[in-house]
């Protein structure tokens, strides 16, 4: 396994928002909002030209929160692509949408077809993060049965489904996303430092031969802990 932090970056203003990584392996992630990638989308050349001259140490790209079952989805998704390539990263992360149940039937057959037709035209991993919640356009079980490469956070399920998860698929997971949930129902927080269960998870990861990235994705408040669990968890677990 290898330890990355998340590092969101500005289309606009990317030099600043990649200062201070020290050869520090990060993912890197893109504009969260749509609008805000499209309005930035013509400065990946420019990005990529950036994080090679520098030798920035990327080692997975999280792209922007389309919906994977949008007819545009070729628009924005195949020059997050093409921009990953250029950087050489392995592993695109795409995020799965909530829909109406109704609805779900028809617009997962779109999704799978547009992940299909993506990754027809590149040779970079397109992989789908997982969500606990049934109303997503693809649960991780549905990404089992239909064979689609998995990016696994551990704060997006429980414990159990977690390790049911790797038990059934870890030849499937190309990533991991690593924080804990803690508290129950309501109360329940996600994306906190890892302290219990967490180093569970990366034993189980070991024990069935896994070897990936592996993102410290944490809350804000916990960024001053990304820097020293990453360089803890390489120490423990690293190739």
């Amino acid at each position: 396994m290898h330890f990355l932090i998340r590092r969101g970056v500005n289309l606009h203003s990317f030099d600043e928002s990649l200062t201070g990584l020290a050869r520090i392996p990060i993912e890197l992630a893109l504009p969260y909002r749509l609008d805000d990638f499209l309005a930035g989308m013509d400065r990946l050349d420019a990005l990529a030209e950036h994080i090679n001259d520098k030798a920035i140490a990327v080692s997975t790209v999280h792209a922007t929160q389309g919906r994977l079952s949008d007819v545009r989805f070729m628009s924005w998704a195949l020059p997050t692509m093409k921009f990953a390539d250029k950087i050489g990263i392995p592993v695109v992360v795409f995020h799965p949408e909530a829909v109406r149940k109704l609805d779900k039937p028809n617009l997962q057959v779109m999704a799978l077809n547009n992940l299909k037709a993506l990754q027809r035209l590149t040779s970079v991993t397109v992989a789908v993060e997982t969500f606990g919640n049934s109303k997503r356009i693809i649960t991780p079980e549905e990404m089992i049965e239909f064979g689609v490469p998995m990016v696994l956070d551990t704060s997006h399920l429980f414990q159990q489904r977690i390790f049911a998860v790797i038990e059934a698929y870890s030849r499937g997971i190309v990533a991991v996303h690593l924080s804990e949930l803690r508290g129950e129902g309501k109360e329940s927080l996600p994306h906190l430092p890892v302290e219990t269960y967490g180093f569970a998870v990366l034993e189980r990861l070991k024990e069935r031969g896994w070897d990936g990235p592996v993102t410290l994705e944490y809350l804000p408040q916990y960024h001053d802990r990304l820097v020293s669990d990453r360089a803890r968890l390489e120490g423990m677990y690293g190739s």
